[in-house]
């Protein structure tokens, strides 16, 4: 089997890939020759058996097993047509993906975030921006809003007397929110004063405005976030939509119901909502286990 598979990397490394896309196959073909050595499997039962034992091992992640899967089946068809084995179809696999669990920010780290975030600066330009920058970062904070959001918002879709904010979610799906907060409806206000400083024409409806007078990006207000972040000296990988998965958390934890969390969040399917469950439990988990009645004994 070593001389059909060096032959196999051979051709392939006629087709111009790149190294580590050799070396994967070269590394995953090893794995597959070596458990048919110890499986004292024939090449077509190996191609079956090692293709079943990719469904259901836990030895990788699903990344890694379908990477391997397609290698697989790579080789199964230079086999064929080099009529070094009989045509026969693979064995239906799937390989599932493994639950990622959404990353928060500690409400630790949210505090020093909202600390520096309330750093007034000296120079007037830098003042305007900062206040429209706290704006920006508490309607995040407040709200879990995608950053997508932030970026579509228009001036009409707030309305200051109750703090009512309309949302146009995914696929434009529109969502009612609402500033509970005083402070962040004096903050949003204290932002539409100023707005005028970024000269807008007078058919720009967007509510928070660039340097240029214009609607934001989305990696500007990203860049906007970093910024804070890197000030604050938080998480480093910590990301905007990090603050949404928080808002959600924070909600579970101090007694929300799931329905009012896909609600606020303005997800389609409750089972999007649902993974925020399990964050929580996990959280319960580890606060019992560490200062649980049994720790003080």
């Amino acid at each position: 089997m070593h001389e059909i598979i060096n032959t196999f990397i051979e051709e392939k490394q006629l087709e111009n890939l790149s190294n580590l896309t050799i070396n994967s196959y070269r590394g995953d073909l090893k794995k597959f020759n070596d458990f048919c050595s110890q499986n004292n499997l024939t090449l077509i039962n190996g191609l079956n058996e090692y293709s079943k034992f990719l469904e259901s091992t836990t030895e990788y992640l699903s990344t890694t097993k379908s990477r391997k899967l397609v290698t697989i089946k790579l080789f199964h068809k230079y086999l064929i047509r080099n009529n070094l084995i009989a045509y026969r179809e693979l064995p239906s696999v799937k390989i599932r993906k493994e639950k990622r669990l959404p990353k928060t920010i500690p409400l630790k780290e949210l505090r020093k975030l909202v600390e520096i975030v309330e750093i007034i600066p000296q120079s007037p330009s830098k003042i305007r921006d900062q206040t429209r920058n706290r704006a920006m970062m508490h309607l995040l904070i407040s709200l879990g809003l995608r950053i997508c959001e932030i970026r579509n918002l228009n001036v009409t879709d707030y309305n200051p007397k109750d703090g009512q904010i309309t949302i146009f979610g995914k696929n434009k799906k529109e969502r009612v929110l609402f500033l509970i907060d005083a402070n962040d409806r004096t903050i949003i206000k204290n932002y539409l004063k100023i707005r005028d400083q970024y000269n807008p024409k007078s058919t720009e409806n967007a509510f928070f405005l660039n340097k240029y007078g214009q609607r934001f990006s989305i990696y500007g207000i990203e860049n906007i976030f970093f910024k804070y972040r890197d000030k604050a000296k938080i998480n480093n990988t910590s990301t905007p939509h990090h603050l949404r998965h928080s808002f959600a958390t924070e909600l579970l934890n101090n007694g929300a119901s799931i329905r009012d969390i896909q609600e606020l969040l303005g997800h389609s399917s409750i089972t999007t909502t649902e993974i925020y469950v399990e964050v929580s439990s996990r959280r319960k988990k580890k606060v019992l286990s560490k200062f649980g009645v049994k720790k003080f004994k």
